[in-house]
């Protein structure tokens, strides 16, 4: 629902309890809401159902619905949080650039052999793929969204994962990279990556390979990335085991179209085996290189990881001619009206497109959003009613860049700017054992208070535990899915989920492969982790909406700070050429201020729930309180940059999927390029950053 049917649900609100609410007016909405609260609690953890999660599952991944294609699951989605008891429910449509497959091509060529120069010809689509259901549109062949056009041939290289430091080790070695194809591995959950802190997403790899002059880029996941779930260690690939298929292809987007793209193309690791054999002896091994360059799993498939270039006559054709047209994208939208904070939001969001079934990333998201949606109206049935505005969204087209949840954040920023408390984003609800949890340390007691009232999934006979006692309360930097989008608009967010474990099945990702047969096998056979995460979201949910004051922590930032600060003064001789002592001091002030603030919440907290009828000045304080909470996050704000700027964020930034980021990431950066100018810009902008939030807390 856009927000001009939201004001007039917060007018009709208002309209009962005067133009500013009155003392009266909170008490009878939340009189109203104490009647059924525990209930509505205990409802929220006992309504939600696997077996309706797995139907949502089953119908979602049942044809293509990549961004674009969503009209249909939109109306099923609206239909069925209709038939529900959602309230306010709607279709919203925007319309944006679309990306489809239509002409595509990677071949290995001998241009010296005679007749047929062919080696090697790249199905770009894997081996028994999911067929799609009566009437569903047809999983599609592999590409990538915003590669650059074009028909090209070239001599080619491998060049590890693609990096700038990866390039700068090949240069050193005196290969010439110019104008060739780099082949190179996914980055997608690279613990090699991850152990040096180089969150490189896919997009980054094609905006390196644009700047060192390559002329195209292949991409495959090396079973590296795998750990010891590998045929070499005796697992059969899907579907006759947990191991990685050789013919998976990861697709996805390369980010923002542009014409200054390269042809870039998705490959599996069964394509990308006769291109790297044909580069044995040629050139030096991987091995010869440092440890980023070491691991590589296709030794037993007779490849030797020698980086080229490959001979003269050994060329690789890459032809990317995708089919571009503008075209819409439909989000579904419900909304709870609140009835003491109706201009206080709650959003939970999820997406529905996916490169393929979509069956982890994003629809057993999707899944447990119809169980939240459920369990919701199910409490409002029995009365209750939440203190705070509850919006559910879920959004089409997260996959090429948000562009579902932006335009609607776009379309609705002024009335949001002071009012959007929170968005709660799951794109991964289980996909494997593992939790995760990511976002602003506003939320990180929150997250702690939800995860320690709900049960982990365990096996028959194991120890009963919390999610917080099994996995721990840490609330990593980063975000994911659209919550990208939220938090380059100044929002305080949260990404959560279950993905997969060091010794979990591997999980398909961006592939035909992210089917309901992987996941009923292999993902989440009993759908308990999709369960477990939809009990969390009602925790969290239900939490910020129902209590007085939002149960926010601003002092969790000072650790924040103090560890970002600590990393910068671990870095050797930085203090020649960067001075910090304004940034250390500031960070002082911060914490003494930040823990003063959150101990006044806390005393106004004992006061609400010890008084049983609040007066006009101590209403106004918890108002005071929350508007400071709520805003909070858009203190830290670039100055220099726009809101919705991806890099907006002075102490976040988002980084690829589920890769957790280090505080003053825009600091960090310039440290590392050596550009003291610039180091010295950003120290200065979050200086006068903190002073601001220091002044409004105090």
């Amino acid at each position: 629902m856009p927000w001009a049917g939201l004001a007039t649900i917060f007018l009709a609100v208002s309209g009962v309890y005067g133009s500013r609410l009155d003392t009266s007016g909170f008490q009878e909405c939340k009189s109203r809401q104490n009647l059924s609260s525990i209930a509505a609690r205990n409802l929220v953890q006992t309504v939600p159902d696997a077996e309706r999660i797995r139907e949502s599952v089953r119908y979602y991944t049942n044809g293509s619905h990549v961004a674009g294609q969503g009209l249909q699951q939109a109306l099923w989605t609206q239909e069925l949080w209709d038939a529900i008891g959602l309230p306010n429910t709607r279709v919203k449509s925007y319309s944006t650039n679309l990306t489809l497959n239509n002409e595509h091509r990677v071949a290995l060529l001998d241009t010296a052999r005679e007749g047929d120069p062919v080696v090697y010809e790249a199905p770009l689509i894997e081996d028994n793929a999911p067929t799609a259901g009566d009437g569903q549109p047809p999983f599609i062949p592999a590409f990538f969204a915003c590669a650059g056009e074009g028909n090209i041939t070239a001599q080619y290289i491998f060049a590890n994962y693609g990096t700038q430091e990866d390039y700068d080790d090949l240069v050193s070695a005196n290969i010439n990279i110019t104008g060739k194809i780099a082949l190179v591995k996914s980055t997608y959950e690279s613990a090699v990556l991850k152990k040096y802190n180089l969150p490189y997403h896919r997009a980054n790899q094609e905006a390196v390979a644009v700047e060192r002059g390559l002329a195209g880029m292949l991409i495959y996941p090396d079973p590296q990335m795998d750990g010891e779930i590998i045929v070499e260690n005796g697992y059969q690939p899907f579907p006759d085991g947990p191991a990685r298929p050789p013919s998976l292809i990861e697709r996805g987007s390369l980010g923002a179209c542009s014409s200054d793209r390269i042809p870039a193309m998705p490959i599996s690791y069964a394509d990308a085996i006769p291109m790297l054999r044909a580069l044995n002896g040629h050139g030096p091994l991987a091995a010869d290189f440092n440890d980023r360059w070491q691991g590589g799993a296709l030794t037993s498939h007779d490849v030797t990881y020698n980086v080229g270039p490959s001979p003269e006559n050994v060329v690789v054709n890459v032809y990317n001619n995708p089919r571009r047209w503008v075209g819409p994208i439909h989000d579904v939208i419900g909304t709870i009206p609140g009835c003491a904070f109706p201009e206080e939001v709650i959003v939970l969001g999820n997406h529905r497109d996916a490169w393929g079934p979509g069956a982890g990333d994003g629809n057993s998201g999707s899944a447990a959003l119809n169980e939240v949606a459920r369990s919701l109206a199910t409490a409002l049935k029995e009365g209750w009613q939440p203190l705070r505005t509850i919006i559910l969204a879920s959004w089409e087209g997260e996959e090429i860049g948000q562009v579902g949840s932006r335009p609607w954040l776009t379309e609705n920023e002024s009335q949001m700017n002071s009012s959007l408390a929170a968005y709660l984003n799951v794109v991964v609800a289980g996909a494997g054992t593992k939790f995760h949890a990511q976002g602003s340390p506003l939320l990180a007691r929150a997250m702690h208070d939800a995860t320690g009232q709900v049960e982990a999934p365990r096996e028959e006979g194991g120890t009963v535990q919390t999610i917080l006692e099994a996995w721990g309360d840490e609330l990593g930097l980063g975000t994911g899915g659209d919550a990208i989008a939220f938090q380059s608009y100044g929002y305080s967010v949260a990404d959560f989920g279950f993905s997969r474990g060091p010794t979990d099945p591997v999980f398909p990702y961006h592939s035909l492969f992210d089917s309901y047969a992987w996941m009923e096998q292999y993902g989440d056979p009993g759908f308990e982790y999709h369960l477990a995460t939809t009990k969390i979201w009602l925790q969290l949910a239900t939490s910020l909406a129902d209590e007085a004051i939002l149960p926010y922590r601003v002092q969790a930032y000072a650790s924040v700070f103090q560890y970002g600060l600590e990393s910068l003064s671990a870095i050797a001789n930085l203090s020649s050429h960067l001075e910090l002592t304004s940034l250390k001091a500031v960070i002082d002030d911060f914490a003494q201020a930040s823990a003063a603030f959150d101990a006044y919440s806390d005393s106004l907290t004992d006061q609400v729930q010890q008084q049983p009828a609040l007066n006009g000045t101590l209403l106004a304080q918890v108002q005071s309180v929350n508007h400071i909470y709520t805003n909070f996050e858009r203190l830290l704000g670039d100055p220099d940059l726009p809101v919705g700027d991806r890099g907006h964020h002075l102490i976040i930034q988002p980084g690829p999927y589920y890769f957790q980021t280090k505080p003053f990431p825009g600091l960090m950066n310039a440290i590392a390029a050596g550009n003291w100018t610039l180091a010295a810009a950003y120290r200065d902008k979050i200086v006068n950053q903190l002073n601001r939030a220091v002044d409004v807390l105090q």
